[in-house]
């Protein structure tokens, strides 16, 4: 649920561990770092906000692009943010406690029809829900990150995708078409995914855009670590 800065009165902690993406660009893996001497402006996906505010950057690479989703890191940017995009909506994440080891629950069979399959060379060219496209090959795919998804009717109607891969850890993401929701696909290319990052160490990421993907991601054995604001212009 969306509701704007002047509706919304709680507040929220800050994010306590810089979140994987914004590690990744910190590192120029991935997205831009915009650094100056008492903070940053990280492009990475989301914009992360850190330090000290810098109007005159924020003004240069924010207010012209309209759909920014802005992270605060710190008070001072909170405050900036709250005093001068009074218009700007609001929305809350749910960061999930990194994990390596999962719990996998019961499952029902596919129905007839619809196939599970490992995310390889097929399935990257195809880049459902723009799953891949943060990698610069197949190869690099299949090397460094994971996925699964369900074939129906000869596409791909489910998607389960590490988002970026960094340091042996990797975000995960998932989508399902409209019309295939609320039939537990997305469940399937989860506990897929899962299985694969198990079996190689890798060490997952899960941010929840919605209170409907948090509570997916208990069924799986992850935690919250904790609920913070995001802003939209």
């Amino acid at each position: 649920m969306i509701f704007s800065v002047q509706d919304r009165q709680e507040t929220f902690d800050f994010i306590l561990t810089k979140p994987l993406l914004l590690r990744a660009c910190e590192e120029g893996h991935f997205g831009k770092n915009h650094v100056y001497e008492d903070g940053s402006i990280a492009e990475a996906l989301f914009t992360y906000l850190s330090g000290k505010p810098n109007e005159t950057l924020f003004n240069q690479l924010c207010m012209p692009k309209c759909g920014r989703h802005l992270v605060c890191l710190s008070e001072e940017w909170e405050n900036f943010i709250r005093q001068n995009c009074p218009d700007a909506e609001t929305y809350v994440r749910y960061e999930m406690k990194a994990l390596n080891h999962f719990v996998f629950p019961d499952l029902d069979e596919l129905p007839t029809g619809y196939e599970l399959q490992k995310f390889g060379e097929k399935e990257f060219d195809a880049k459902p829900f723009s799953h891949g496209k943060n990698y610069k090959s197949a190869e690099d795919f299949i090397t460094n990150g994971t996925g699964a998804v369900i074939w129906h009717e000869g596409k791909i109607v489910s998607s389960a995708s590490s988002f970026i891969s960094f340091e042996n850890e990797v975000e995960l993401d998932f989508s399902t078409l409209e019309d295939y929701r609320r039939r537990g696909l997305a469940n399937q290319c989860i506990s897929e995914m899962l299985k694969d990052c198990e079996g190689r160490g890798l060490l997952v990421h899960w941010d929840a855009q919605t209170e409907v993907s948090r509570n997916i991601a208990f069924k799986f054995g992850f935690e919250l670590n904790q609920s913070y604001m995001v802003y939209i212009f």
